[in-house]
């Protein structure tokens, strides 16, 4: 059964996706993947998400989001380990509805190809997953590998398009080589590294579209901090200049947020954050290849290590007049 909200095309959606497509055809110096592993260095297109985070090379890889489980000071290997691809007694992970989303605004802002083969609408018929009928259809949908969103998911995905097709700057820092996958063999473990940044409007320059609740200065810092953004565009510079050998100079974050009005923010990273985020992932790079040689996943760095007050808190309690100096 087909639901009519997955029939809207909208005029925004389509713009976006026109344009980015129209420079993507043009681009030189790309591989065309078919089918098989990937054994060569590279800038990739047509590349499954699917095929993309399995075992898509001849040794173990790692892309981004396993590296921002692993690196130090907070990561934790154990945990990383324990939903890895690599790890045959893996734990099975539900995707949170705010991911759905968020996959699903990334698919039909940048593209609407493949849409309707990775993503199901629920029909109209029923309004919520309550009734028998409702949840076998969502089971069944889920078990033929699409991921399930409801009506008023389109209907933020259409609001989100419409307001960023009228800054010409946003639809122009889309307007790259979309969803290449970027892959290479790090020279010092050996490993292969993964890399897929949502745009590469020209050499030296990347862009990533992020779905938020907050996209003021305040909430896009948070978002970058919390979810490791730096990380993540620190490892496709590493990835680009290794294959390509042009430096990457200009890195941009695509801020959306999901509801009414739709407000949004274009954030340039600051160098400083992106050499950070790559020391970062070479941290995580060496750690990763340690725990695969030994099949060892140890938890927190931390661990042992004694609680200490941090430093805004002690003088927190310190201006506090109702505290005593002494406790006795």
């Amino acid at each position: 059964m087909m639901n009519r909200h997955v029939d809207v095309d909208t005029d925004a959606m389509q713009s976006i996706g026109d344009l980015a497509s129209a420079v993507v055809h043009g681009a030189k110096g790309e591989k065309t993947y078919t089918v098989g592993k990937i054994s060569e260095p590279g800038i990739w297109r047509n590349v499954p998400m699917s095929v993309y985070h399995s075992d898509c090379c001849p040794g173990p890889s790692i892309s981004s989001s396993g590296l921002r489980q692993i690196t130090p000071p907070h990561g934790c290997p154990l945990k990383y380990w324990d939903t890895s691809y690599l790890n045959p007694h893996r734990a099975k992970e539900e995707e949170k509805q705010h991911f759905s989303l968020g996959r699903a605004v990334h698919t039909l802002l940048l593209s609407e190809d493949g849409f309707r083969d990775q993503f199901s609408v629920r029909p109209d018929v029923w309004t919520d997953w309550r009734t028998k009928d409702a949840k076998a259809w969502r089971d069944h949908e889920i078990a033929a590998g699409k991921t399930v969103l409801v009506p008023s998911d389109l209907d933020a995905i259409q609001g989100m398009a419409e307001r960023v097709s009228k800054d010409q700057t946003f639809v122009e820092l889309l307007r790259g080589r979309i969803e290449r996958s970027i892959i290479w063999q790090d020279e010092k473990t050996g490993i292969w590294v993964k890399s897929r940044p949502d745009s590469i409007p020209a050499d030296g320059f990347i862009a990533d579209l992020k779905t938020t609740a907050d996209a003021s200065d305040r909430g896009c810092q948070r978002s970058l901090l919390d979810y490791g953004y730096h990380m993540q565009m620190g490892l496709a510079v590493m990835g680009l200049e290794a294959i390509s050998g042009h430096q990457v100079t200009d890195h941009v974050l695509l801020f959306i947020e999901t509801k009414r009005p739709y407000a949004y923010s274009i954030k340039p990273i600051d160098n400083q954050l992106i050499w950070i985020g790559m020391r970062q992932c070479r941290a995580a790079l060496d750690i990763f290849a340690d725990c695969w040689s030994k099949q060892e996943w140890p938890t927190y760095y931390g661990s042992g290590i004694p609680i200490s007050p941090p430093d805004w808190f002690e003088k927190q309690i310190e201006r506090e007049p109702s505290i005593p100096a002494e406790a006795a």
